[in-house]
């Protein structure tokens, strides 16, 4: 279409080609349409194609191979090519036989230039926005989880204080993990904390005194009996205490 006004489909499909840093000659490699054909269509130069079915299956295979919406490339050069086509009949008009001064011709030919001024705006943002939709599409949404974590307590809820008598081999366990196993001197002091759950075994009952949640609970068991107990956080009911000569 030579003299004729830029429509703006060249323009983004050569700003589209750009963008993906890629050359005519790759391009045609890659569509395997001839280069001179893509620069024909980067050009606008529709008449140097051979014929309309070739211009528009070469039109979308190129919009498609460089992310652009081929209906909408397609829409805009139907357009273009009805309102060529349009221009092309005579316009009637009621002053034809009606002389005209100069300065309404003047006015005229003014009105004419501002509507071909706005209508190229109008066809270039919609070159710009309408065809460059797809490669600037927002991305998803990142999806919501669907279980919230559950909330752990953040604070100990079980505490064990523990005073031997004699030297004893003792064993500690805070909610299923081991955190003391050894020999307590005579005298010595120890302070476990846990969660859910405390357990402590003793090679011999009756010489350990446990304070367990700030109250003292003696000396369990007996010096011919290992010992172990289990302890929990406070309750609205009291806690039971382990009676003496529980299972090693």
């Amino acid at each position: 279409m030579p003299g004729s006004p830029m429509i703006g489909i060249g323009s983004a499909l050569r700003n589209a080609r750009e963008s993906r840093s890629k050359t005519i000659d790759e391009a045609a490699r890659d569509t395997k349409i001839r280069a001179e054909y893509l620069q024909a269509l980067e050009r606008e130069s529709f008449d140097s194609l051979i014929g309309d079915a070739h211009v528009r299956g070469f039109l979308r295979s190129y919009s498609q191979y460089l992310g652009l919406d081929p209906d909408k490339v397609l829409s805009a050069y139907s357009k273009s090519e009805g309102e060529q086509e349009a221009s092309i009949l005579p316009e009637p008009s009621q002053e034809a036989d009606r002389p005209s001064s100069p300065l309404h011709a003047i006015n005229r030919s003014r009105s004419w230039g501002l509507a071909s001024g706005v209508a190229l705006v109008v066809i270039l943002l919609f070159a710009v926005s309408g065809f460059l939709s797809r490669s600037h599409t927002s991305p998803p949404p990142a999806p919501l989880p669907v279980d919230p974590p559950s909330i752990m307590p953040t604070g100990p809820q079980v505490t064990i204080g523990m005073i031997a008598k004699h030297e004893v081999e003792t064993m500690v366990t805070s909610d299923g993990q081991q955190v003391f196993s050894g020999v307590l001197q005579a005298q010595e002091a120890r302070t476990f904390e846990g969660i859910r759950e405390i357990t402590v075994t003793i090679a011999r009952g009756g010489v350990v005194t446990l304070r367990v949640n700030g109250e003292d609970i003696g000396e369990p068991g007996d010096v011919e009996h290992p010992y172990s107990g289990t302890f929990y956080p406070p309750s609205p009911s009291p806690t039971p205490i382990p009676k003496p000569g529980g299972a090693p």
